[in-house]
């Protein structure tokens, strides 16, 4: 079997230099790593994870730990999510492991990991408002990689959504409309995505000098349930309804649209509606009638920064360089019009 040293001795390198052009770092030359990687596959090499980790130090696997199984209307979301990111890390000559756990304690299965020296960083996804795994990641001196990230809290690297551009950019299509009534259907209260947004919408009804009324922002989880039963709550106010909503995703603007449908409103004649969306399989915003107006950022397409950015931490590179928040696309399209009684 063709071992590193194999691949050293023809290759005239040396076996840190070519271990870290296999695996794709940035401190080695185009021309050395082309000239490596061409004679690692005459060679027919396949790298042996414990003896890369004797060389390196490493163990060419990285993980993402959950603390439950995804409940049955985010499997879209959970399968979007791990799959590219699978992808990602293997199309870098990474393992990738996912851990499943029964809502025990995540936090002791981040400590076993680390302990045992198994994986090289992880991805953490699904962060809450002080979030006790980046306290204890960042006292054990982990790599990792957030999925979003708390307002004002810089100490770690993470890739995330302008959230607080999705609320402004939905608020700006319906007020510029001339809705005044306008509801945020939000997730839930302890993602600091959801603060974002809220902070988001707030900021936009401000600056156009339009009321938020508080009994306007209906926090729940982000399902189709949540937005059916967001609509009955607005639509029982009578005359104080809102002649608008902000959405939190597709899946939550579905159960609205199919709420209105029920209660034999139009949309966007009765009421306007603006999603974000995420691009997943369960819900084709385009193809709803009417279909939505967006702001969009394709899942997926936050799986392959994700996996540089970690790659980066794990070689040494300072949080500050690796903190990428990217700006969601403005879609138009026929769910939203002026209000019938502005």
């Amino acid at each position: 079997m063709t071992t590193l040293r194999d691949v050293a001795r023809v290759t005239g390198y040396s076996m840190t230099t070519v271990s870290r052009a296999l695996r794709g770092f940035e401190d080695v030359a185009a021309g050395t790593r082309q000239r490596i990687e061409t004679v690692a596959r005459a060679l027919d090499y396949r790298p042996h994870q414990i003896a890369r980790k004797l060389v390196t130090g490493r163990s060419g696997m990285v993980g993402l730990i959950l603390d439950a199984p995804p409940k049955p209307f985010e499997a879209g979301h959970f399968l979007e999510f791990v799959t590219g990111l699978s992808m990602a890390f293997s199309a870098r000559d990474l393992d990738f492991v996912l851990h499943v756990g029964d809502e025990s304690n995540a936090l002791a299965t981040h400590e076993r990991l680390i302990n045992r020296g198994a994986l090289d960083g992880f991805v953490v996804t699904l962060p809450v408002i002080g979030d006790p795994r980046v306290d204890l990641l960042l006292k054990r001196n982990a790599a990792f990689v957030m999925h979003g990230h708390e307002f004002g809290d810089d100490r770690y690297a993470y890739f995330d959504t302008d959230n607080h551009a999705v609320s402004g950019k939905a608020v700006e299509v319906l007020a510029g409309a001339g809705h005044r009534r306008i509801a945020l259907i939000a997730g839930p209260p302890e993602w600091p995505s959801v603060g974002d947004r809220v902070r988001g919408f707030r900021q936009a009804m401000e600056a156009r000098g339009l009321p938020v009324d508080t009994g306007l922002i209906l926090h729940g989880d982000t399902s189709e349930a949540h937005g059916a039963a967001a609509l009955s709550a607005l639509l029982a106010l009578g005359t104080d309804r809102p002649s608008a909503l902000v959405c939190c995703n597709a899946l939550v603007a579905a159960g609205v649209c199919r709420a209105a449908r029920e209660a034999g409103l139009s949309i966007p004649k009765d009421l306007s509606v603006v999603a974000h969306d995420d691009v997943l399989p369960q819900v084709q915003t385009d193809a709803l009638d009417p279909p939505l107006t967006v702001t969009r950022l394709a899942l997926r397409d936050a799986c392959e920064p994700l996996a540089n950015l970690l790659l980066r931490r794990i070689a040494g590179e300072p949080v500050a360089d690796l903190q990428v928040t990217r700006e969601p696309e403005l879609i138009l399209r026929a769910s939203v019009t002026r209000p019938s009684n502005p």
